[in-house]
């Protein structure tokens, strides 16, 4: 089935239909997101807290050293 059929099948649903069809597309561009930027998303998260952890451990070290 072609996108443009799909499209002209949808139209002529009826709108709880519709929005049911609308709820699922929805769904899979969730469950794309999770699987594909999700561990990418995390991964940066943890490369930020390091970055964060040692610079807070690096003034910590300076202020010890300085009073």
């Amino acid at each position: 089935m072609e996108l443009n059929e799909i499209k002209v099948a949808i139209s002529t649903l009826p709108v709880q239909e519709r929005r049911k069809i609308a709820v699922y597309i929805l769904e899979l561009e969730k469950e794309h997101v999770q699987k594909n930027m999700g561990p990418q998303i995390a991964r940066d998260v943890d490369a930020v807290s390091k970055v964060v952890q040692d610079a807070l451990q690096k003034l910590k070290e300076f202020v010890e050293k300085h009073t």
